[in-house]
C-alpha cells in the first residue's frame, strides 16, 4: 500500500456531547475513522467514517444508496488494522456489541465497506499482519487472547489465552519468523509490563521459553 493511514475514533458531531455516561444502552455513540496521506505525511485527508454501508434504493439511479450517505454504526471506538496491499482491514472495540466488528478497504483507504461482526469479542486490541500472511488479534476478553487468521482476515480461530491479566492495552511485533513479542498492561499501572513470546504456526500459538 502506498501511503499512510492513521486510525481514530470519537463522538458524533450533532448528539454526542448530549451523552455522558457509558453504563446506560446507547448512551455512548462513537464512531471509528481513518485520515489518509499519500504525500508521506506532508497533508492529510479529512476522516473517513470506517463503516460505509449501502441499500438497495429504487429512487437512486443506480439502484442503490450510494456509500457515504447512510450514516456508519455508532458503537464503534478504538480501531487497529493492516495492509494486505492495497487491501486493509480493521477490527474495532465495540461499546455494546458481544463480538468485535471487521471494517474493509479495497483502496488503500480512501474508501469503505460496510461494518460486519467478527466471530470473537475483544477489547483493548492490538493486531499484527506476519510476514508470512498471518494476521493477529492480541485483545483483553476472555483473559488475554489472541485470534489468529491465516486467510487475510476472512476466518478467525478460536483464540488462545496467553495470560490472566485484569487489563490490555497490548503491542506485538514480529522478531522472528512467525515469532512474536507480546507486551500488555499489567493488573496495575504501576507493575511492571508483561510480556509473551510465542510461534505462530497453522495449529495455532506455541509458547517459548528463553
Amino acid at each position: 500500500m502506498n501511503g499512510y493511514l492513521r486510525f481514530m475514533y470519537g463522538g458524533t458531531k450533532d448528539e454526542g456531547s448530549k451523552f455522558d455516561n457509558p453504563f446506560t444502552w446507547s448512551v455512548s455513540h462513537c464512531k471509528a475513522y481513518a485520515i489518509r496521506s499519500t504525500d508521506g505525511g506532508k497533508s492529510w485527508s479529512a476522516p473517513v467514517d470506517l463503516d460505509q454501508p449501502t441499500w438497495w434504493d429504487r429512487d437512486e439511479p443506480t439502484g442503490q444508496i450510494p456509500r457515504g450517505k447512510i450514516p456508519g454504526s455508532l458503537d464503534l471506538t478504538e480501531p487497529t488494522g493492516v495492509a494486505i496491499g492495497n487491501t486493509v482491514t480493521v477490527l474495532v472495540r465495540p461499546i455494546y456489541s458481544s463480538t468485535m466488528w471487521q471494517c474493509w478497504s479495497y483502496d488503500a483507504g480512501k474508501t469503505w465497506d460496510a461494518a460486519s461482526r467478527t466471530t470473537f469479542p475483544g477489547y483493548a486490541q492490538s493486531i499484527l499482519r506476519l510476514k508470512s500472511g498471518a494476521i493477529l488479534c492480541a485483545h483483553r476478553f476472555p483473559q488475554y487472547t489472541v485470534n489468529i487468521s491465516y486467510d487475510d482476515g476472512l476466518n478467525w480461530d478460536d483464540g488462545t489465552i496467553i495470560d490472566y491479566p485484569a487489563w490490555a492495552q497490548g503491542c506485538m511485533i514480529e522478531v522472528e519468523p512467525d515469532v512474536v513479542l507480546c507486551t500488555y498492561q499489567n493488573f496495575q499501572r504501576v507493575w511492571p509490563l508483561l510480556a509473551q513470546l510465542f510461534r505462530v504456526t497453522p495449529e495455532g500459538i506455541k509458547s517459548i521459553s528463553r
